[in-house]
């Protein structure tokens, strides 16, 4: 029932999004916009299905409402992902993009998929936005109680070169936990995660994806697995090295038998320019989101949990545009 219920939200919030051209097409331009003023920003998202499509409608319905003072009308390119939305800012096909905080470091320092094109130094960050915590999953007969405990147990990593994996290796690097220092490091679908952790086969299985997760439901439900708080010394001292992940949480309310929030970490997506994006465009798009953060949560379950703090510091690795400096240096964020 929980998960169903979460679905019609995420549902609803999309479709809330889709309808009308409030959300991608702008709202129809007042009188008296000035037209020599009006220029068009496309935004990458993601695929349609993803998280990051109607998040990318929330923000430009946000900034579409006072398209008649500022000249900005933006529109959503739905792509396939992080990588191409960076590549399509770095040749100017895109202004803005949505992209996911870790492969935004990569490409600033020329890393991993960027490693051809080196590194890209005009990238600049406006604001934060959801956050993709992970959850370490232990099974009912597991000893776990902190991150060093994982050390010599039989967890699910996750394949290699999957996001999965990545959010694994983060936290057993956290911990200085090898792979060589576990009891056994699996490499199982996430799926198949919870049937081994009931069968007693798994100790612990790291699981990601965006919240409520249809396993983390079942493995509460079948066999009483819990979720490991992800919370000390070597969590934070990773998080201070590494500022593309960020702290966050994994909400109680999303879960039937979860009675309280967990504290874990994970990535963040963030919204970025380049340099070239007018100072006074990036000043007015910042402000149209972090401005009235109310109506922008409330238009998808992903939202919900942002406040204007977060907006202005987490996961921001690619330096602030002017635009987006100023208005936060005008309202006393960090």
């Amino acid at each position: 029932m929980l998960k169903q219920g979460r679905a019609l939200l995420v549902a609803a919030g999309l479709a809330a999004l889709l309808t009308g051209n409030s959300a991608f097409a702008g709202e129809p331009a007042s009188p008296a916009s000035s037209p020599s003023r009006s220029h068009v920003i496309a935004v990458g998202s993601g695929e349609v299905g993803g998280a990051y499509y109607p998040e990318a409608g929330a923000v430009c319905r946000m900034v579409n409402r006072d398209r008649a003072q500022h000249g900005v009308h933006c529109l959503v390119e739905a792509t396939s992902g992080s990588a191409a939305n960076l590549a399509a800012l770095r040749s100017g096909d895109l202004q803005l993009a949505l992209v996911q905080s870790h492969t935004l470091a990569d490409a600033i320092a020329g890393k991993g998929a960027f490693a051809k094109d080196g590194p890209n130094a005009d990238l600049r960050s406006l604001l934060s936005l959801h956050g993709e915590p992970v959850a370490v999953l232990l099974g009912a007969n597991a000893k776990i109680k902190t991150p060093a405990d994982l050390k010599g147990k039989r967890i699910n990593l996750g394949h290699p070169g999957s996001y999965q994996r990545l959010l694994a290796d983060a936290v057993m690097a956290a911990e200085g936990i090898k792979p060589q220092d576990l009891g056994a490091a699996l490499e199982m679908d996430s799926t198949k995660s919870v049937k081994a952790l009931c069968d007693n086969r798994l100790d612990a299985a790291i699981i990601t994806g965006i919240h409520p997760i249809a396993e983390i439901q079942e493995g509460l439900d079948d066999c009483g697995v819990t979720l490991l708080p992800l919370k000390d010394a070597a969590i934070d001292a990773y998080l201070k090295a590494n500022p593309d992940f960020a702290k966050l949480a994994i909400p109680g309310d999303d879960y039937q038998g979860l009675n309280e929030n967990v504290p874990t970490i994970g990535l963040r997506a963030v919204l970025v320019a380049s340099k070239s994006l007018p100072d006074d465009d990036a000043y007015a798009i910042v402000k149209a989101v972090a401005g009235d953060t109310g109506p922008f949560s409330a238009m998808h379950p992903v939202l919900a949990p942002l406040n204007r703090k977060q907006m202005a510091r987490e996961a921001l690795v690619a330096p602030l545009h002017d635009g987006a400096l100023r208005y936060f240096k005008e309202n006393g964020l960090p």
